[in-house]
């Protein structure tokens, strides 16, 4: 019999953000176990049959936004009394605690499993941490860069650094990296709207290019994530860009396929101002999807992802994100580009290679519990 596998994902509601290309990319290297997605129940009652749903697995819609927390409890409560494992694929303070509740004793080894993508406000709970690995030594901590993986090896986890998943394209589509370099199209601003991932600098670098007589295409993907749905200033800047008169700008509010989320980034240069605080040690889905597709990307300095893009030279890393700055890097590639575009498609093996979901689920799964 397949070993179940249970992805708990409360944030999975939607195309918004990369929670369900994280999913899905998670549930295609499990392909020989039996793989239920306990997601968030605004993604619909249907399983496989939604079009918002393009992964494998069953899917059930089990969280709602307000009862979160309790319903977290009823289900580690259940799935820790059944055989399989536990991959929470989004994971925070909350989940730990929660499990603990949950198991009125010690979890088994090789049961629980915990992907932490980055520290934030974890930092400050080192205390709440320490304690719960004294009292769960077998939870097991996942997380994709090695600063992230020393803060829980102190608190006392079994933790391993794993590669951020990402999906390849599918092997004939339309959006795979080309043979030869794409010719440019357009700047690209890919991903949930957030202010923390530069929306702000976004807007900035929109009325610069209005005020200089630009006519660089520039497609802005304005779809809000479910954590940040009520921020007024997030809704300033959006409606700044809704109210632009720059010619050159699209706006995508549309919640996009897959696919359609893929093609983006044919014949793009991606841009990335994100805040260096928030992302100096954190992953990010939008630039592995960029270099994954070929598309060079200017990025800030200091962070993970200015590092990757700099060990393929496949675009600009800036500590300067005022308009000005930012269209000083876009300038430098784009008067390159044919180059950076061969680099960054050259870098796109490597990226998906090294970042295969498989590598992850390979762990969860190697010593599969009957």
């Amino acid at each position: 019999m397949p070993v179940p596998l249970h992805i708990v994902e409360p944030t999975l509601t939607g195309d918004a953000g990369h929670c369900q290309s994280l999913v899905r990319a998670l549930v295609g290297a499990a392909t020989a176990h039996d793989v239920t997605v306990w997601a968030g129940r605004s993604i619909g009652p249907d399983r496989l049959d939604r079009p918002d749903w393009a992964g494998a697995g069953r899917l059930v819609p089990h969280f709602r936004r307000r009862w979160r927390r309790l319903q977290a409890f009823g289900l580690y409560r259940k799935l820790l009394r059944q055989p399989g494992q536990i991959l929470v694929s989004t994971a925070g303070s909350s989940d730990v605690v929660t499990a603990h509740w949950a198991a009125t004793g010690q979890i088994p080894p090789n049961k629980l499993f915990l992907f932490v993508h980055w520290l934030g406000g974890k930092a400050g709970k080192a205390g709440l941490w320490s304690a719960m690995a004294r009292q769960q030594p077998h939870i097991e901590i996942l997380t994709p860069t090695a600063s992230v993986a020393d803060f829980f090896r102190s608190c006392g986890f079994p933790t391993t650094v794993v590669p951020y998943p990402i999906e390849g394209p599918p092997e004939h589509s339309s959006t795979a990296p080309r043979a030869a370099p794409q010719a440019f199209k357009h700047l690209l601003v890919a991903g949930g709207a957030r202010l923390d991932k530069g929306l702000v600098q976004i807007v900035d670098l929109v009325r610069e290019m209005e005020r200089c007589g630009l006519n660089l295409p520039l497609v802005v993907q304005t779809s809000s994530e479910q954590r940040h749905p009520n921020d007024p200033a997030l809704a300033a800047a959006l409606e700044s860009l809704r109210n632009s008169a720059y010619a050159g700008l699209t706006l995508r509010e549309d919640t996009l396929s897959p696919a359609d989320y893929r093609a983006l980034f044919d014949g793009a240069v991606t841009l990335q101002p994100y805040n260096l605080a928030d992302f100096k040690d954190r992953v990010s889905g939008v630039t592995l999807d960029a270099l994954g597709a070929g598309s060079p990307v200017v990025v800030t300095d200091g962070t993970w992802m200015a590092a990757l893009v700099r060990r393929f030279d496949a675009g600009v890393a800036t500590a300067d994100l005022s308009a000005q700055g930012l269209l000083q890097a876009i300038s430098k590639v784009l008067a390159d580009h044919p180059s950076y575009a061969a680099r960054a498609r050259a870098a796109a093996t490597s990226v998906r290679s090294d970042h295969s979901a498989q590598r992850l689920m390979d762990h969860v799964l190697r010593r599969a519990l009957p």
